[in-house]
């Protein structure tokens, strides 16, 4: 099952990466979106609702102004409003999952100071729904931290200077989950 699981990610991610890659955004929402309902319900089906709950506050009040809109009522545009709920949806899935919890709370961040866009951190919870693991946040990491590395070298050879260069981030978490299959697949051998 996890193959099967990590072959559909691999699939999807490498469909959007290209995307990404191509012309710096995803066709239509419902490439991620889907998935993210995919991932939740997964991580429902294996005991963990308190994660997904915070996944749905997340993206909820990343949405705030159009439930705003739909409701009405101004007061929930505020970010300030929605903090309440979320902290007890982060409190309820820390308990069972700390890094995976604080994770998706700074994939959010990250969208919300326009760090990121929205598919890149809408993709990257999913992932941590599907892989809720210290692994996948090492993976996660280490991949990025590579890249940055990497591309801080090439900039500071090319141009003598150490310049920051803005990447599409679904492929860097396409290579993410590649980097978290071979870390399994390592660690249970020497394991």
């Amino acid at each position: 099952m996890d193959w099967i699981i990590f072959g559909l990610v691999v699939t999807w991610l490498g469909i959007v990466s290209w995307f990404d890659i191509r012309k710096n955004e995803i066709p239509h929402s419902a490439w991620v979106v889907i998935p993210l309902i995919g991932a939740g319900l997964y991580r429902i089906w294996q005991g963990d609702w308190a994660l997904v709950l915070l996944a749905v506050l997340v993206a909820a009040v990343s949405e705030r102004y159009r439930i705003s809109q739909a409701f009405g009522w101004e007061e929930l545009s505020r970010i300030i409003t929605w903090l309440p709920l979320l902290f007890w949806g982060a409190f309820l899935s820390i308990q069972s999952s700390p890094l995976s919890a604080m994770a998706i709370i700074a994939f959010w961040a990250a969208w919300e100071l326009k760090w990121w866009g929205g598919a890149d951190a809408v993709s990257a919870i999913t992932v941590c729904l599907i892989w809720p693991s210290e692994i996948f946040i090492f993976a996660f990491l280490a991949t990025h931290l590579i890249v940055v590395l990497g591309f801080g070298l090439v900039s500071a050879i090319r141009e003598k200077k150490i310049s920051l260069h803005r990447l599409p981030g679904i492929p860097i978490l396409l290579a993410s989950v590649i980097f978290l299959k071979i870390s399994c697949v390592f660690l249970n051998q020497i394991l």
